[in-house]
């Protein structure tokens, strides 16, 4: 179901006034009922009234939107989650608080896991696994985990998508949809920041985390990306034992990347790992142009031989070859440190909402950069900067899409885990290393041939096209009756500037002709004089002089 639909069946949202009561409730009781009561939101609930909480009005607003987000469950936490990653499109102090929002639920009964499986698969568990560990490995809010074994003997875990989400969640966007529509009505200054095109994007992304058949083409996709590189490890899909709400998976074991401690006791290279992590991050990124979009330590494992292993590919981004292009000149500029072209790449990526005064947003830019300047590469935390750049763009009427922010998001997750367990860990430098392998990649003959193949197919479009088009516009412009609309901007302050140009140069022909005559009159007159010149010439003079300060006057007084 489309968002818009969603937006315009008030009938469907009005029908649930329960789940309504709920949102309004959990926002007063967290210090939030004078913004519902502000949006008109208890309006629509009959007979409902509300009482705020004056204690946790004491909190932050940012604090008191966090706890109500995490009392509010999936829908509401997960929005959260997307929020935090988008500096641009919210104040930053909402930002870095919906960072601490936690995915934290309880496990659902195996009896109801069971019944999805089967259901879904359309066979009964025993039949489909040789055993099912019915004490769930982890728990969140879209789907569980469970460990379960083959009945060739291999060992899978099985990702079961929890009971009713899909529906909890149909009802929580069109209720989000419609709080967005009242929050932008009576709330003038947050239009700023479009809730509606906030919501519309978060659905978008939800809806392809919700189908685990898009999960196992994406892990499909990836694993068939880096085969030929044995330091990464994707796990292997079971197309066979999985659907829309359950995917089968093969099993990885190894060390979360967070637990310092147990890679130093199991000797592990330190510098080899996080030298082999951000090369395959780049490679997905700026090659592959497909990438994992939610990397932090819950979802990458050390395996045997300090390999990588990566799970968990409900978030995607995806990446077209002129923004792969346009985003490695940018790294390449932080390697170089050429700090303007990084700037300039980054307007060439970005999405233009209004006009945009690039002397000005460069000046701001500019400003930001300016402490990096000198600073050794590996002190800088590039992640931080770019979210910081997207920022100031956002004032300037340039935007980044999702996937992008989802690639500086991983550049700070990244950092921050790499410095966690390697001091000397530098992200710039992994850059400059991984620009060989981009540069191999742009001119590789076979992708010159291709795209030289695909200019001559263009080019030879255009001419072909050229001649009738030319043959088309020479009819028009030869036409009596074809007529030509241009617009301008501020028409009526230019046809003011025109008119005084205009009033301008009559009255200087004017001047100038009494300025010349009365300077024949004043040399050749033999008629009465003034001071030795003749009296006609210097009146004349005079009032050329007279009409030139009267005219400045009224000039300047516009």
């Amino acid at each position: 179901m489309g968002i818009l639909k969603f937006g315009s069946q008030i009938g469907q949202t009005v029908k649930n006034v329960g789940r309504m009561k709920t949102i309004v409730t959990v926002m007063a009781k967290h210090g939030l009922a004078e913004i519902a009561e502000r949006i008109q939101l208890v309006k629509l609930i009959p007979g409902f009234s509300v009482k705020g909480d004056k204690e946790k009005e004491k909190l932050t607003l940012p604090e008191r939107f966090r706890l109500s987000f995490e009392e509010l469950g999936p829908s509401f936490v997960k929005l959260g989650q997307v929020l935090s990653t988008r500096p641009d499109l919210i104040p930053e102090e909402f930002a870095e608080e919906f960072k601490k929002l936690q995915d934290d639920v309880r496990p659902i009964e195996f009896k109801s896991i069971k019944h999805i499986v089967e259901e879904e698969l359309a066979r009964p568990v025993s039949e489909l696994y040789k055993s099912f560990n019915e004490k769930p490995l982890a728990a969140a809010s879209i789907a569980q985990v469970h460990e379960a074994e083959l009945h060739d003997g291999t060992k899978v875990v099985v990702k079961v998508q929890r009971p009713g989400i899909d529906k909890l969640i149909d009802t929580d966007v069109s209720i989000l949809f419609m709080i967005a529509g009242l929050v932008e009505k009576y709330i003038e200054e947050t239009k700023t920041f479009n809730p509606k095109g906030i919501v519309e994007e978060f659905f978008k992304t939800l809806k392809k985390e919700l189908d685990f058949v898009v999960e196992a083409g994406n892990m499909s996709r990836i694993r068939k990306n880096f085969e030929g590189h044995p330091e990464i490890i994707i796990p292997q899909v079971y197309r066979n034992l999985s659907s829309t709400k359950v995917l089968t998976l093969e099993r990885l074991e190894g060390i979360r990347l967070s637990d310092k401690a147990l890679l130093q006791e199991k000797g592990v290279d330190i510098q080899k790992l996080t030298h082999n992590g951000v090369q395959a991050f780049y490679k997905m990124v700026l090659v592959d142009g497909i990438f994992h979009g939610d990397l932090h330590a819950g979802n990458m494992f050390v395996l045997k031989d300090s390999k990588i292993g990566l799970i968990d590919f409900g978030i995607v981004g995806r990446l077209n070859q002129r923004t792969r292009d346009a985003l490695g000149n940018m790294f390449l500029a932080l390697v170089m440190e050429d700090y303007e072209a990084l700037v300039y790449e980054y307007c060439e990526i970005g999405i233009s909402t209004g006009r945009v005064d690039m002397d000005h947003f460069v000046k701001h830019v500019r400003e930001l950069v300016e402490p990096y300047f000198g600073l050794p590469l590996k002190d800088i935390n590039v992640g931080k900067m770019l979210m910081e750049l997207t920022v100031v763009a956002s004032q300037h009427n340039l935007k980044m899409s999702q996937d992008l922010m989802l690639v500086f998001k991983a550049l700070v997750t990244i950092e921050g885990m790499g410095r966690s367990i390697d001091p000397d860990f530098d992200i710039v430098k992994e850059m400059g290393e991984f620009s060989k392998v981009l540069f191999k990649t742009r001119y590789d003959p076979e992708k010159l041939t291709r795209e030289f193949t695909q200019l001559l197919r263009d080019s030879a479009g255009l001419l072909y096209m050229l001649p009738r088009q030319l043959k088309l516009i020479l009819k028009r412009l030869t036409n009596d009756e074809w007529v030509t609309r241009i617009k301008i901007d501020d028409l009526k302050q230019y046809q003011e500037t025109l008119m005084r140009g205009q009033q301008l140069l009559s009255l200087s022909i004017v001047i100038a002709s009494i300025v010349l005559s009365s300077t024949v009159v004043l040399i050749f007159h033999k008629g009465p004089s003034l001071l030795g010149f003749s009296l006609f010439g210097v009146i004349g003079l005079g009032l050329a002089a007279l009409l030139c300060f009267i005219f400045l006057i009224s000039y300047f007084r516009k």
